[in-house]
């Protein structure tokens, strides 16, 4: 019910922008043939004339794309759609009046391209940023609200190595992962996953390669160092059981446990596994408890030697 009065009066307003749209058309059309103006004024009337009626037409049918994109693009895609519509409209009604004031059209040509090449050579980033806004708008590669992980050689991350080491069979991706916020003519927005936002131009993000982590189960690697003294095909095959019954992992068939590296010290274990949700750390930290425990029920506790144990 709240919905009803504003969607009349939306389609009241622009039956009142249709019908003021209407009349200034037909009295710029009747305007040379009758002397209501005199004729000094004639000139400056109808390029207010046709300003006016320019805003008018703008206004309403700004109100219909407005609508019509909500709908189909959602309100983020849609303001963004709509600033692009505002861009385009208001350089077409800049040569309409132009063209009402009796500017020549050659004139007007010429000015055009020279004002468009010293435009385009002094702000020569910001239209990329432009053009690759509303390319974006229309190949739709991210959403407001994806989380993504934006990968790009114009901001490179060197990932630091912590033990365990990150060995040959290891990949990391360089890149920012947070959620889409916002997607403007110039900029995008992406809060990240420790809280920042990160704003990259458009002419960045429509070169950079997109990874979605919109997916309801994803593969998880978890690397853990065993001693040396504890049997590691026994381990393997505990640690899998106790993985399997993890709440987080989606198919207990996925889990697998693999020998990666030994040393004199201690062996370097890889548990993968298909897990619930999009992210990587929950499932991770419960699969190295689940590990933790498996591992404590095979360690032999210290030996002890009687020499060193107070009497009582």
């Amino acid at each position: 019910m709240n919905g009803q009065p504003s969607h009349l009066a939306g389609r009241s307003a622009a039956f009142v922008a249709l019908a003021l749209t209407f009349l200034g058309l037909v009295l710029f059309l009747l305007l040379p043939a009758t002397r209501w103006v005199p004729p000094a004024y004639v000139l400056p009337f109808r390029v207010a004339l046709v300003a006016g009626l320019g805003i008018i037409a703008i206004v309403w049918i700004g109100w219909l794309v407005r609508r019509a994109a909500t709908k189909t693009m959602g309100p983020e895609r849609a303001s963004l759609a709509f600033t692009v519509y505002r861009l385009v409209a208001a350089v077409v009604l800049a040569f309409l009046v132009l063209a009402a004031a009796g500017v020549n059209g050659l004139d007007l040509l010429a000015g055009g391209t020279f004002g468009g090449l010293v435009l385009g050579l002094a702000a020569q980033e910001v239209l990329s940023n432009v053009v690759a806004g509303i390319a974006l708008v229309f190949a739709r590669p991210i959403e407001p609200g994806e989380r993504v992980t934006i990968t790009t050689w114009q901001y490179g991350l060197i990932a630091p190595a912590y033990p365990p080491k990150f060995y040959s069979q290891d990949t990391v991706i360089p890149g920012f992962t947070g959620r889409v916020r916002s997607m403007g003519l110039v900029y995008s927005s992406i809060e990240t996953d420790e809280g920042t936002l990160f704003r990259i131009p458009n002419s960045v993000l429509i070169q950079a390669a997109v990874i979605s982590h919109e997916v309801p189960e994803r593969w998880v690697r978890t690397k853990y160092e065993l001693r040396a003294e504890v049997d590691p095909a026994v381990a393997l095959a505990r640690i899998r059981e106790a993985v399997q019954a993890e709440p987080c992992v989606a198919r207990a068939e996925s889990v697998t446990v693999l020998l990666n590296q030994a040393t004199q010290t201690s062996h370097v274990i890889s548990i993968d596994a298909i897990c619930r949700g999009n992210r990587e750390e929950p499932p991770r930290s419960e699969i190295l408890l689940a590990a933790i425990k498996a591992v404590r029920t095979l360690e032999s506790p210290p030996s002890r030697n009687p020499a060193t144990e107070p009497v009582h």
